[in-house]
């Protein structure tokens, strides 16, 4: 199923590559839709696409929804020269650590214009009220993530422009996909936006700025950094090189900066802003992106974190329809029933000092721990078997181990207690078995998701 689910991914990425459509390589218009979201994407000069999984990720590449575990309303305000505004309101809402939906509303306006009309006697123009002019844009979407490390979205927006007595009105669909390369920080994305018919304003049509983007992301291992790259092609407009960065200086003060490359540019390119994360998640990020001639911009945001939902670890470790605390599910994990089709032996850990209990912290994501790489397990003289993993370069960090037979549905925890050495030797008393085993990071209350299988085949 998970081989099908992927070949099926990279057939949706080679079309949005290949990018079918009947539009022409002309210039196009509707060009409102080209308005950028989300602070902290434009910080980072837009450099979004294989970042995307946070209500910013939305308005970049709709398969960022597939990896979102966080709940969020954000609250965008953008202010440009000639005072030109931008107001925006995103919703992420994940179900589970599969799916997600997301829907969004953006305002685009401009103080009101003074409406002349030629005086038939003196010819000269003469004043005759005011009028409006904005554009609207409604937004949702949804993401599913089909493996472990690819995702797959899609938006579908309805926009509104009014230029006084003169609407257009049309939809536009974004396709997008997403995937991590396991354990080491790199992501990938594919995008398709602004995919939908011509619009026509009185007796003329307007093509979308269909937009075709790709993206890479790496995040560092060794400290809280972030840089990203990103190609977009706008029909009828130069390719943009978009690079950006995100350094975080503290786990709640994050520094970050962008640059557009393209020719034709209206400005400098460049974007720099900050964000802070506050209490209980919730963030306020601001950019600043200056234009030259034509003026400053000031964009911020506010970010409401909402809740989480698990990931998948925990959703199969939680008992169902329990109300009981966390610390009296844990209990209930620790004393799992043996399995009917195998015996497992008793671990016989090096004996380690009890650790002192953790405080009660509240762990923002970017502190979570990661699993361990590199499980093996491999066979002893004397019946013996060793398993062994890469050691965490967390100080504090402790593992457990968890294993199943081949074809099994649940996993059992043969650890009584968090091993500090990352190795752990076993006697062989069964035959003709496959065992599947996974080790977790432990640190005080935290404990990482598993890692990948080691597989052992008992002759």
């Amino acid at each position: 199923m998970e081989k099908r689910a992927s070949v099926f991914s990279w057939i949706t990425g080679l079309a949005l590559l290949i990018g079918v459509s009947l539009q022409a390589q002309q210039t196009p218009g509707v060009t409102f839709l080209q308005m950028s979201v989300g602070s902290r994407a434009q910080a980072m000069g837009e450099a979004f696409t294989a970042v995307a999984s946070s209500a910013n990720g939305v308005h970049y590449n709709p398969a960022g929804m597939g990896f979102g575990l966080n709940r969020e309303l954000m609250f965008y305000h953008s202010r440009w020269f000639q005072d030109i505004s931008v107001e925006n309101v995103t919703f992420l809402y994940p179900f589970n650590s599969r799916w997600s939906i997301g829907s969004s509303i953006s305002y685009l306006h401009v103080p009101q214009f003074t409406r002349y009309e030629v005086d038939p006697l003196t010819g000269g123009p003469v004043e005759n009220g005011t009028f409006s002019v904005y554009d609207l844009v409604f937004l949702t979407g949804i993401g599913f993530r089909v493996t472990d490390d690819v995702a797959l979205g899609a938006n579908l927006k309805l926009f509104q422009e009014q230029l006084e007595s003169v609407s257009a009105r049309g939809f536009a669909v974004d396709l997008g996909l997403l995937t991590r390369v396991p354990h080491t920080g790199l992501r990938m994305g594919l995008a398709v936006q602004h995919l939908g018919p011509a619009v026509k304003y009185m007796a003329r049509s307007e093509l979308l700025p269909l937009t075709y983007r790709g993206g890479l992301a790496y995040q560092f291992r060794s400290f809280n950094g972030l840089i990203a790259l990103d190609v977009a092609k706008t029909i009828g407009k130069d390719i943009q090189f978009l690079p950006g960065m995100e350094l975080g200086l503290t786990n709640s003060f994050y520094l970050r900066g962008g640059y557009q490359v393209a020719d034709n540019l209206a400005g400098s390119g460049m974007a720099a802003g900050f964000g802070l994360r506050l209490l209980d998640d919730h963030q306020v990020n601001y950019v600043y992106v200056p234009y030259g001639d034509l003026g400053d911009t000031h964009r911020a945001e506010l970010i409401l974190h909402l809740g989480s939902v698990p990931s998948e670890k925990e959703l199969f470790k939680a008992t169902p329809q329990s109300n009981k605390p966390m610390a009296r599910a844990k209990e209930i994990l620790n004393k799992p029933e043996p399995p009917k089709t195998v015996a497992l032996p008793e671990p016989k850990p090096r004996p380690v000092e009890t650790p002192r209990p953790a405080p009660e912290t509240k762990i923002r994501p970017a502190d979570k721990l990661s699993p361990p790489s590199a499980v093996t397990v491999s066979k002893l003289p004397d019946g013996k078997m060793k398993l062994s993993w890469n050691a965490a370069s967390n100080p504090g960090v402790a593992y457990n181990i968890y294993a199943k037979p081949a074809g099994g549905t649940r996993w059992i925890k043969i650890t009584t207690r968090p091993i500090e050495e990352n190795q752990q030797l076993f006697t062989q008393r069964k035959s003709n078995l496959s065992l599947l085993f996974v080790v977790t990071s432990v640190r005080g209350n935290e404990e990482s998701d598993f890692s990948d299988p080691a597989i052992l085949k008992l002759p």
